[in-house]
């Protein structure tokens, strides 16, 4: 049986934190997406608890970070035109769905990662158990894509 729980979009900004944090592996999903606000569990890494997406891509080398927008949305510019290079963007023309996926667990829900679905937006947030243990798998398995691999230094 997978343990699930609900959220305020407004904690979304949370999830989203301790997971870049402490997965190795996380895909953000979001057709639209902007350098939106993170906040951060107590850790050792940032001397801030508040840090902007990019910043937290930036400093965060050591992790699989990928990345699935919605294909020709100029909104999403901003964001692709700043990425670190260890972190993959990958565009998909019908993407509807939106999600932060590590292997342990799994953000699924109305809200884009934007500042109006993380703080104004009356959003859906449902926090799961991944069932299969593997980002990847779950991506392939729920959503039905196969992720861009990671090219190798």
């Amino acid at each position: 049986m997978v343990r699930a729980f609900s959220l305020t979009s407004e904690s979304l900004a949370y999830f989203i934190g301790f997971s870049l944090l402490h997965s190795d592996r996380v895909v953000i999903i979001s057709p639209w997406l902007s350098d939106v606000t993170l906040r951060l569990p107590v850790n050792d890494r940032f001397d801030d608890r508040e840090i902007t997406l990019l910043e937290a891509l930036e400093e965060l080398v050591d992790k699989d970070i990928q990345l699935l927008v919605r294909e020709g949305e100029s909104h999403n510019d901003y964001i692709s035109e700043r990425l670190p290079e260890h972190v993959v963007i990958q565009e998909i023309s019908d993407l509807h769905a939106k999600a932060v996926v590590c292997d342990a667990f799994v953000y699924m829900g109305s809200a884009n990662i934007t500042r109006g679905g993380l703080t104004l937006n009356h959003e859906l947030c449902e926090i799961l158990e991944n069932e299969y243990g593997s980002a990847e798998e779950y991506v392939e398995k729920k959503l039905g894509l196969d992720l861009v691999q990671q090219s190798p230094d």
